[in-house]
């Protein structure tokens, strides 16, 4: 694999209709995903339809609830 990051350490947020940011955290930095000050790498993912972007929140929101239990 390229990286490997753990559920819990990812942050994810909604920016629009069709558009989602991924925030990764830095090497080194487990469990500090989306904190303030912390450098990490954020992913832009852009959508062509409004509907797959509500269908990978759905996956990617419920796996994260999941990881964090």
């Amino acid at each position: 694999p390229l990286a490997e990051f753990d559920l819990r350490d990812v942050s994810y947020r909604v920016c629009g209709p069709a558009c989602h940011e991924l925030q990764l955290p830095a090497p080194g930095t487990e469990g500090t995903a989306g904190t303030s000050g912390t450098p990490g790498t954020a992913v832009a993912l852009r959508f062509p339809e409004e509907r797959e972007a509500q269908q990978w929140w759905t996956v990617l929101s419920s796996s994260l609830r999941e990881a964090r239990r």
